[in-house]
């Protein structure tokens, strides 16, 4: 590419990157930026057993234009040669607390105990905070939408933390600029777990959470009847009214449903039990030992969500010498359920038998999929309780044990779209959806395949350039803080400020434009000297190469093969 059109794109990039101010745009006309892309001759995933080979997805205005051997690519549109690639729909998490930043409270800092009456709490100190929407805490920012994106994450159902009732869940997409950008369906769920508050205050046991649930959903019935009953004659005392009850109200209407979180065994009873009993709309979130409450399971009409998180294996100081509890996939096979220890000459065969019991354990877990899709139950996926950076280790994991690949991708695409009703917008490769795709650089469940290109709502996540983990070996305290910098762009000087955090597991931060628009970093690096990391932008990925002296720097920002420079000097400190 001649060194012109490369500059007018890094140019283009950074101003996309940094919406100047209105006096900076009288003097800099910023180029058109394309929303047109062409993913040229790959291989399309259109739906889990639907393959289109060499075909071509034109992306425009955030819609998926066309799909097809033979279409019309826009002539303003960015081709992405892709003859090498895959083309899946982006993925659909169940449930998750993505993007969700909450802000500390009393009960999260531990002064529970400073409550008054702590057998009649204050609503929010018990963690009864139904009328909270997910809208006000969404922060496109959050690293963890990155995270998950760069998994193949696109979209899902996010609900506010807290404890019993944090607040009405919503349907998202993993990327934005603004929590409004995000939002696909703001009010889609009413968000409840058997968890009790913080300190000693009621609900302080889970028998007392499920207690309180039924008093308050008991309680919004018969508010709603009076509502009723005053609708239709007002000259009785009108009824009293509260956001609280009041968020039930949806869900008494079967236009809700209760969105349940319960991973263990004896969670999920109680929570089947408590459906049973009230006869609430629900989905079923966690389910991580559902091969408990099989039976239990099979007679619910409620939408599943498995977790992606597995149990780790165990850590053991057994040296170089590796025993069959450590290496074998059939457990079971050596387990000796009858094995007594009768003298200190025994305990390393107990202990060999200990561990095999434990794999025994484990392997069920790693099953559990495989057991509910045997079992004909129609499940999705929740990221809840998974670190973003297992999820295809354990995807794989799964699969080995049972999983078909085929409803491994059901699972992440298509079924959770109809779960959650969104097979008109998403879940598929098709004409007219949402252009949410995963662009990867072999089948997505083969463990050397790596997620090269993520769009959400037509925006592109470039992570092509291999870079998505960072490097630590110097002393972060060098750059921890915020700074001002300065590029040197074809349109002239462009100013912002760069923040940096973390600690020597890792660094992060954010890349701030003249008027607070914000791109998070990515592959953040650091050997003590030299500091790196890269930002998103449509025309490709904006690389940063800085030498670190003091309390400034000067280096390079590249896009493709021409770089220009960049210097800056740290405003703030953590400590100061």
């Amino acid at each position: 590419m001649p060194r012109g059109s490369v500059a007018s794109l890094l140019g283009c990039a950074l101003l996309c990157l940094f919406v100047l101010p209105s006096h900076a745009q009288d003097e800099i006309t910023p180029p058109t930026v394309t929303t047109t892309y062409a993913l040229e001759n790959a291989q399309v995933v259109q739906a889990p057993g639907q393959v289109l080979e060499s075909a071509t997805v034109v992306v425009e205005d955030g819609i998926i234009e066309a799909v097809g051997p033979n279409v019309n690519v826009p002539y303003d549109a960015r081709r992405i040669a892709a003859d090498s690639l895959v083309v899946y729909a982006g993925f659909i998490d169940g449930f998750s607390h993505a993007g969700i930043e909450m802000p500390e409270s009393d009960a999260e800092n531990g002064n529970g105990n400073d409550v008054k009456d702590p057998g009649d709490p204050p609503a929010d100190a018990a963690g009864i905070q139904p009328d909270r929407s997910a809208r006000p805490f969404l922060s496109p920012d959050a690293s963890s939408l990155n995270k998950l994106r760069q998994a193949g994450f696109t979209a899902g159902h996010v609900a506010p933390e807290g404890q019993m009732l944090p607040g009405t869940g919503a349907y998202v997409l993993y990327g934005g600029e603004t929590a409004s950008d995000m939002i696909l369906n703001d009010a889609s769920s009413l968000f409840a777990e058997i968890q009790t508050a913080e300190g000693y205050i009621y609900p302080a046991t889970e028998m007392a959470v499920i207690a309180k649930f039924r008093q308050l959903y008991r309680e919004a019935d018969r508010r709603q009847t009076l509502e009723a009953d005053y609708a239709q004659n007002s000259s009785q005392p009108r009824p009293p009214q509260d956001p609280i009850h009041s968020a039930f109200f949806p869900v008494l209407d079967g236009d809700r449903p209760m969105a349940f979180y319960a991973d263990d065994a004896l969670s999920l009873h109680r929570v089947l039990n408590l459906q049973q009993e009230l006869g609430f709309p629900m989905m079923l979130a966690g389910l991580g030992e559902s091969f408990r409450t099989l039976d239990a399971l099979q007679t619910v009409d409620a939408p599943l969500f498995l977790t992606l998180g597995l149990p780790d294996a165990p850590k053991t100081s057994v040296g170089s010498d590796t025993t069959v509890a450590d290496t074998t996939d059939t457990p079971a096979q050596y387990y000796d359920s009858d094995l007594r220890t009768r003298s200190y000459e025994d305990v390393p065969e107990e202990e060999t038998n200990l561990r095999l019991r434990h794999a025994m354990e484990r392997q069920k877990y790693q099953e559990a999929a495989a057991t509910l899709h045997e079992a004909g139950l129609q499940f999705g996926f929740t990221t809840r309780e998974a670190d973003a950076g297992d999820i295809r280790t354990n995807l794989r994991t799964m699969v080995d044990h049972g999983l078909p690949e085929e409803t491994a991708l059901a699972a992440l695409t298509t079924r959770p779209a109809s779960l959650l009703g969104l097979s008109d917008r998403l879940g598929t490769v098709e004409e007219g959806k949402i252009a949410n795709l995963v662009v990867t650089d072999g089948s997505y469940f083969h463990e050397d395949t790596k997620v090269q290109h993520v769009f959400v709502d037509g925006q592109l996540y470039d992570y092509a350039s291999g870079q998505e983990q960072g490097e630590i070996t110097g002393d972060v305290s060098a750059v921890l803080g915020s700074w001002s910098y300065t590029v040197e762009s074809p349109q002239g000087e462009l100013t912002g400020t760069l923040t940096l955090e973390g600690d020597q597991s890792g660094l992060e931060g954010t890349f701030v434009g003249p008027r607070g628009d914000e791109q998070e970093l990515q592959s953040v690096s650091f050997d003590g000297t030299t500091l790196s990391f890269s930002v998103n932008s449509p025309q490709g990925t904006l690389s940063v190469t800085v030498t670190v002296e003091g309390e400034s720097f000067e280096g390079t920002a590249s896009l493709g093969d021409q770089s220009f420079p960049i210097s800056g000097e740290r405003t703030s400190t953590p400590d100061r």
